[in-house]
């Protein structure tokens, strides 16, 4: 799942995912494709098929276009396309079925994902799988909606605009229009599609790819946001799985305010033991030998950066909020973070406000498919999730986390993005099932936090394996990912816990 911590007043400083923003026009795959009637699953290799293929000399994936239903309580309706991939299995012989992958999002292409798997540490399952990807509706190849973003980001408030004349709280109003702008117009392209662009949706869209391949049941592969889609297909299709894997877990229901306030407490225990591990590292950053020096010196950068931001360009500024994103990471994102602190006391530019090289890019099936598709990810959130349409009922909550965890506390990471959406919420509801379902969670990660994981294990009756690390869907670099191997090929699930990247 991509993570924008946006702080009130503040343009987002950094994607816990990385990932280029942009945004798309009407491809072959269009979402207004209105044709009706299945269509059988025509494979032709990719790499010859998609314009700017993202794969590399990838000669063994195939892809197709799945017809399905825009809304699956219409059957006979209007339709759309899904973009489908496989690379079949490398011994037919000893093929044990199919294995749909969804390793992450929203609003980002999945259909490499084959050729992904199939070079790493699961590589063994291409031998007796085949392995399947897919493009979300609203994405990628799949039928999809323009809708180019404001500036700045409608996903977030005007960076730099936190001074002495401007409240936070009216800087944080100020972003939540802009969100709330870029809802209503993007919604209005295309209503009866962007309604449809849900979470339960995707998961009877995979379940049409099931049927379309033939097969009576499926192995399943979800990562991050792909996990809520697998969620989701167990529980409207719990006889056709035949075995699930979920890594990096989404939470059971979607309440944006509490996803925010997990993440929130989980920054402030990190940067808890980020204070003491700068103590004994004075001798290289000097911020202090002892946790209240520490303290004392990073909270004073940042009340100076609060009273006098730095600008560095047109687009970047040094602000309280800047300090503040840097102190709630892992232990693998201290080096950094301390030298970029250390690098803005002494009045440089840190490498973290520096902006990347190269420029965004488009996607389409006759268009490049990297990037994020803005309003898919604003539409699978709003949709299916409670909360972030009040402005005051968010900013009270907002406060509430900032005076819990003063250090790391007060973003709307999450809980902003839904002013103005012009549908209320309707929330899927977990089931809990009798297929095979093992789930990973990653002790320290902020992306898709542990308890996230521990709760919905719970609501699903799956079996969790902790793995001891803060990195997210680590899982499959992992020498661990020999037990994902071994539950594909017996069912065997696996509790206890694994080591991680550290």
């Amino acid at each position: 799942m991509f993570s924008t911590r946006v702080s009130p007043g503040t343009r987002p400083a950094r994607m816990a995912v990385a990932c280029l923003i942009g945004l798309t026009s009407f491809a072959a795959a269009g979402a207004a494709d209105a044709r009706t009637g299945e269509e059988p699953l025509t494979w032709r290799e990719c790499a010859r098929t998609a314009k700017d293929w993202p794969v590399e000399n990838d000669t063994r994936t195939e892809c197709s276009m799945l017809t399905v239903p825009l809304d699956h309580a219409n059957p006979q309706g209007r339709k759309i396309r899904i973009a489908v991939s496989r690379i079949r299995a490398a011994d037919p012989g000893r093929r044990r079925g199919v294995l749909v992958i969804s390793p992450g999002g929203p609003g980002i292409t999945n259909i490499d994902a084959p050729a992904t798997y199939a070079a790493g540490k699961l590589a063994p399952l291409a031998a007796d799988h085949d392995l399947i990807g897919f493009d979300p509706r609203g994405v990628g190849y799949s039928g999809k909606i323009k809708c180019a973003a404001a500036e700045p980001s409608p996903a977030a408030s005007a960076k730099g605009q936190e001074s002495s004349s401007t409240s936070p709280k009216e800087a944080a109003r100020a972003g939540f229009a802009e969100t709330a702008a870029y809802n209503k117009r993007c919604a209005a392209r295309d209503p009866a599609f962007v309604r449809q662009l849900t979470t339960t949706n995707i998961a009877r869209d995979v379940d049409a790819l099931r049927a379309a391949l033939g097969e009576p049941k499926i192995n399943f592969y979800g990562v991050s946001y792909g996990t809520a889609v697998g969620v989701n297909y167990r529980s409207l299709f719990d006889d056709r799985v035949n075995a699930m894997w979920l890594d990096s877990v989404m939470p059971p229901v979607i309440d944006l305010a509490a996803m925010d306030a997990t993440t929130d407490a989980l920054s402030e225990r990190r940067f808890n033991a980020f204070v003491p591990w700068l103590a004994r590292h004075d001798g290289e950053f000097h911020f202090g030998t002892t946790d209240a020096e520490v303290r004392e010196t990073i909270f004073g950068l940042r009340d100076e950066l609060r009273r006098k931001p730095r600008k560095v360009d047109a687009n970047t500024v040094l602000d309280g909020e800047w300090v503040t994103q840097q102190l709630g990471g892992g232990p693998s994102s201290w080096i950094s973070a301390a030298r970029d602190l250390a690098t803005v006391r002494e009045g440089g530019v840190p490498l973290s406000a520096r902006p990347a090289p190269g420029a965004a890019k488009v996607f389409g099936f006759d268009e490049n498919p990297l990037g994020l598709n803005l309003i898919q990810y604003q539409a699978i959130f709003c949709n299916e999730g409670a909360g972030g349409r009040d402005f005051e009922q968010m900013w009270a909550a907002a406060q509430a986390r900032r005076a819990a965890f003063p250090a790391t506390g007060g973003y709307f990471e999450r809980s902003g993005w839904c002013g103005e959406w012009p549908w209320p919420a309707r929330p899927w509801k977990p089931v809990r099932g009798t297929s095979p379902l093992q789930l990973s969670g990653h002790t320290d990660e902020d992306v898709t936090p542990y308890a996230w994981a521990v709760d919905t294990a719970k609501a699903t009756g799956g079996t969790l394996l902790t793995v001891q690390d803060d990195a997210h869907a680590s899982l499959r670099r992992l020498p661990c990912a020999a037990k994902v191997i071994d539950f594909f090929r017996t069912g065997r699930t696996a509790a206890g816990t694994c080591p991680g990247t550290r």
